[in-house]
């Protein structure tokens, strides 16, 4: 499935201290103030603050646009350089202190009892195969140039292996992968 921008959905931050841009959540329709199994969103960081908190989540975050923040957890310093992703609780407090003007970033969301994630941002020149296993989920949004029959902003949501094909000379993307957690037998 193909996303374009005109198909996300932009709200105020759970804590009310900014915007951002929904890309994809599941399931479909769900909000940020109940459980949902994962979230996909691109965040304006104006100003420095707090983030808001998503008990029972991990998130996953990388800079897209801007030099950076430092992200402080507890008595941590987490220095975010751009397309550095990085990975932290979203039982924690944490803050944002922004480097040197606004930023935007990509956030992944996930329950982590139900998934799991990883989030990678890939220059790709050549065409790329993507695996997807059996009930996993491939989201990909395109920061520059084109991919298969998507553009820059575009956002894409596979449930099954393909091929995409760079229509430039290089491609950026973000590369989201979601994974169900195993269930334990009881």
């Amino acid at each position: 499935m193909r996303l374009t921008p005109s198909q996300y959905r932009t709200m105020p931050w759970k804590n009310g201290g900014g915007a951002t841009t929904e890309l994809v959540i599941r399931p479909d329709g769900a909000s940020v103030s109940e459980r949902f199994l994962f979230r996909v969103s691109i965040a304006d960081v104006a100003a420095s603050g707090p983030f808001s908190r998503f008990p029972g989540s991990d998130r996953h975050l990388v800079v897209i646009q801007g030099e950076g923040m430092t992200l402080h957890l507890g008595g941590a310093r987490l220095p975010l350089e751009p397309f550095q992703p990085v990975f932290f609780s979203g039982d924690d407090a944490a803050e944002g202190q922004l480097t040197s003007g606004p930023v935007r970033d990509f956030n992944v969301i996930v329950d982590r009892a139900r998934v799991t994630a990883s989030l990678s941002v890939t220059r790709v020149a050549t065409p790329l195969h993507l695996d997807c296993a059996p009930g996993a989920t491939n989201v990909v949004h395109l920061l520059e140039g084109s991919l298969s029959d998507a553009q820059a902003g575009d956002t894409l949501v596979l449930d099954a292996p393909v091929d995409l094909h760079p229509g430039a000379a290089f491609s950026r993307m973000v590369l989201v992968q979601l994974h169900p957690r195993a269930v334990a037998a009881r």
